[in-house]
């Protein structure tokens, strides 16, 4: 197995950069939500049960891609902290 570390080290795992970008993703949720109700409201019944339908779709398969990412992630810091758990052993 390569070292967790050179993985690491050698690509470009974004990471969150400041709280200014977490807020602009907060502003930018809210005006999703806001654009959301104004579909809502100038859709006929059927369009909106079918905009629903659409919704929900996203909404799962976006869940998904978050659980994807997360489980990444969630391996990446185990097998970093086995390797620093094995390096610290071996140089003991």
């Amino acid at each position: 197995m390569n070292s967790i570390l050179e993985l690491l080290f050698s690509s470009e795992i974004p990471f969150c950069g400041s709280w200014k970008e977490e807020n602009r993703l907060g502003r930018d949720r809210e005006e999703v939500c806001k654009l959301k109700v104004q579909v809502k409201a100038l859709l006929g019944e059927e369009q909106t049960d079918l905009w629903k339908v659409y919704q929900e779709k996203t909404q799962q398969l976006e869940n998904k891609e978050c659980q994807i990412e997360f489980e990444k992630g969630f391996l990446t810091a185990a097998n970093l902290a086995l390797e620093v758990f094995r390096r610290a052993a071996d140089a003991e």
